[in-house]
């Protein structure tokens, strides 16, 4: 499927924070977690679904064995299971032994919707959902808790593509999407769109940026995903010549328009939202077609992922990609980075993002305890909302920058990586640890229809 996530960055503090430690009771840090007093001396109780005097249990639901796009998420389930055993190889939390269930929602929103039932029923919270067709968020809004009460599924969300899970009281995305709620699904959207790319791009290049767009068609909630993106870089200045839907299961045939529009209106700019399968297609098929006037290949989150240079080798040099984390390249400038690299055997762009929505959760569970007298039978769904909607300056030790996870908003930060001589390599800043802010400057605003902003 597709993989379109809108762009969610990092804030601007570096990778250097390391956090302290908090004992059992509290979230994971780079330092131990050993159990401390708080635990030694506590009576435990089950006080939540999912939530017995050993374990806490969640579930993160992914799409991974489908017809389409065979292990597309696994690296959802991967980097939430690295994640636990991190946090129990390092004392556990809230006094207990962390369980990672993982549930498939085979790229089917009937799959999704019995994987979110089934996660009310033995689950505290789902973390690191990765779901392309969660358009019924009922279930999750309903679900009950120990005690009866419809107080909710705690959802911390890799991916929300529809407006439903978006908007859903009770789902957080690790990236937030900066889309506004209430929406219906239909109409005008305001969004917050990031600044900071295509600054970097005119302060680099000096000359006027007009491109082609490859927009993902497969779903509604794809195009709606990708079209404020689009319009944004517009905003911002950079003119669309030309804008192709296509879909994840496009060949390269297909992208012969793409090409011939390219060289058609000698484009300096080219820019998709599919996944790195797709980015390859283009720049081989642009090869073939000798439209040899691009200068910026852009790409997001979707791009990083080393089967973008495997397979696309020397066609997809220079190709640039924004990521919102730090890149694994950084490795041993922070050490929640390096933690997560030894943990991860099999380390992708999704698994980092379930490590940050478990870092979120674990957050949340220590920020619950806190505000209850430190007692670590708190972590009811109730509390851990409250806890969720009250993170506003999250950033996971500098794994990421500051985020405004309650608030559903983010800054302008981001890192610049672009593929040279066959390797990601960081240019922007290229300190490594840091971030480009774009010098903490407001982002600009967007309100747009974005179905009928589709031309594709």
């Amino acid at each position: 499927m597709v993989t379109v996530v809108a762009l969610a960055t990092a804030a601007c503090s570096g990778g250097s924070s390391g956090g302290t430690s908090s004992g059992g009771l509290g979230s994971a840090t780079t330092a131990p977690l050993a159990q401390d007093a708080a635990c030694k001396n506590a009576t435990l109780t089950s006080p939540e679904v999912g939530v017995t005097v050993k374990t806490i249990t969640v579930t993160v639901a992914a799409d991974v064995q489908n017809a389409f796009k065979p292990g597309l998420f696994k690296g959802s389930w991967d980097g939430m299971k690295a994640w636990g055993n991190y946090i129990n190889a390092n004392g556990g939390l809230a006094c207990r032994q962390v369980v990672v269930k993982t549930v498939d929602s085979h790229l089917s929103p009937d799959d999704s919707k019995a994987a979110i039932a089934q996660a009310c029923t033995n689950s505290l919270a789902t973390v690191g959902t990765t779901a392309l067709f969660l358009n019924d968020v009922s279930g999750m809004n309903g679900c009950k808790d120990k005690a009866g009460v419809a107080t909710g599924l705690p959802d911390i969300a890799l991916v929300q593509t529809d407006p439903a899970q978006q908007c859903s009281p009770v789902s957080f995305a690790a990236l937030p999407t900066n889309s506004s709620c209430p929406y219906s699904g239909t109409g005008l959207r305001t969004f917050k769109v990031l600044p900071t790319q295509v600054d970097y791009y005119k302060a680099k290049y000096r000359t006027a940026l007009h491109g082609v767009f490859v927009i993902p068609k497969d779903t509604p909630s794809t195009i709606s995903s990708a079209m404020p993106v689009f319009r944004g870089q517009n905003l911002m200045g950079i003119k669309s010549d030309a804008e192709f839907g296509m879909s994840g299961l496009a060949t390269q045939p297909d992208y012969t328009q793409v090409a011939q529009a390219l060289k058609q209106h000698h484009s300096n700019y080219a820019s998709s939202l599919l996944d790195y399968s797709g980015v390859v297609l283009a720049r081989k098929e642009a090869a073939v077609q000798g439209s040899n006037d691009v200068t910026v290949w852009d790409c997001q989150l979707n791009c990083y992922d080393q089967r973008l240079i495997t397979t696309g080798g020397s066609a997809v040099e220079g190709t640039y990609v924004w990521l919102s984390y730090l890149p694994f390249e950084d490795k041993g400038s922070n050490p929640e980075l390096d933690a997560f690299l030894k943990y991860d055997k099999s380390p992708d762009g999704w698994g980092i993002q379930a490590w940050l929505a478990g870092e979120i959760f674990a957050r949340a569970v220590k920020d619950a305890i806190a505000a209850h007298g430190n007692d670590p039978n708190a972590i009811t769904r109730a509390n851990l909302l409250t806890a969720i909607r009250g993170i506003h300056d999250f950033d996971a030790n500098g794994l990421m920058a500051k985020t405004d996870v309650g608030g559903r908003t983010r800054t302008a930060c981001l890192v610049g990586m672009q593929v040279q001589h066959g390797k990601f390599v960081r240019i922007d800043p290229p300190s490594p640890g840091t971030f480009d802010c774009d010098n903490n400057k407001a982002l600009p605003t967007l309100t747009i229809d974005p179905f009928k902003e589709y031309k594709g």
